[in-house]
């Protein structure tokens, strides 16, 4: 670990380079670098192939990134968020930015990232309020300069904070849907709680709906990250568990009154979800 400030012809910029621990390289969200910088002139820094994860967020001044052959225009109070084994590039306008950066990885990083592409994320956004995570980019920065015994657990709290926080700014599809088709997901999502037993398909959505049922599907999707019938398959299993723990009733009769039948059929989802059988499942919890 290094701390120091580097004074060159473009940039003024603190740094901090951050060896972690081999507990948090297999277990942990970790830190490999963070820092500020404040450009002096045009310049661009050029990356490709990094085991890394970029996030920075613009405190003044803009600038332009180039990322997997797209340009993003980029000012002050934007946040870039970007997997940097795609190749990319970064560069100052005229009007020199200053911006606070940090390189991260772990060993489910790259699956959340997927889902963020998944759900829309862009590598550009621009948040509501940026004081979270400028605070937690201050945590973060005096965390990896400390003497902190338990520093790689608290450098992953707050790493996830922060792509907590990135999820909630950057997810937003409901910002695309109209104030009647967000009640109509609300209520969607109402009935498949309430008829969870019944036989249900996207036709009967749509019909009880009056929404085309391919839009449907799409639009929720979008805004609840899960598809309508993964939605409708988790109410039923988490009923089936609630009735092996807390009745008597048979296998079959579990499985019947939450939707999911015949008894083989049920079996076979419940392992699928569970990893267990629905046996196995009540001998150990009931």
């Amino acid at each position: 670990m290094n701390n120091h400030l580097f004074q060159g012809e473009s940039v003024n910029s603190n740094r901090i380079l951050y060896t972690p621990s081999e507990f948090a390289k297999t277990n942990l969200f970790y830190l490999q670098e963070i820092g500020s910088l404040q450009a002096v002139k045009s310049h661009i820094s050029r990356r490709r192939d990094l085991m890394s994860y970029l996030f920075f967020y613009i405190n003044s001044g803009k600038g332009l990134l180039n990322y997997d052959g797209k340009e993003y225009a980029v000012s002050a109070g934007d946040c870039v968020f970007i997997n940097c084994q795609t190749p990319y590039f970064h560069q100052s306008s005229n009007d020199l930015w200053s911006l606070n950066w940090i390189h991260f990885y772990g060993p489910t990083i790259h699956a959340i990232y997927l889902k963020y592409v998944e759900r829309g994320g862009q590598p550009v956004f621009h948040p509501h309020d940026i004081s979270g995570l400028d605070f937690f980019w201050n945590q973060l920065y005096h965390l990896a300069s400390s003497a902190d015994y338990i520093r790689d657990m608290k450098i992953n709290e707050n790493l996830f904070s922060i792509l907590t926080l990135i999820m909630e700014e950057s997810w937003n599809p409901e910002a695309q849907l109209s104030s009647s088709k967000q009640r109509s997901l609300v209520s969607v999502k109402e009935y498949l709680g309430s008829h969870y037993a019944e036989k249900i398909t996207l036709d009967r959505l749509s019909e009880e709906f009056l929404i085309n049922k391919y839009y449907l599907e799409r639009i929720f999707k979008e805004q609840f990250g899960t598809s309508i019938i993964n939605y409708l398959l988790n109410i039923r299993v988490t009923h089936a568990k609630q009735l092996l723990r807390f009745t008597d009733k048979t296998i079959e009769q579990v499985g019947a009154e939450c939707g999911i039948y015949p008894l083989y059929y049920f079996s076979r989802v419940f392992r699928q979800t569970e990893g267990i059988s629905p046996t196995e499942y009540r001998r150990r919890w009931k």
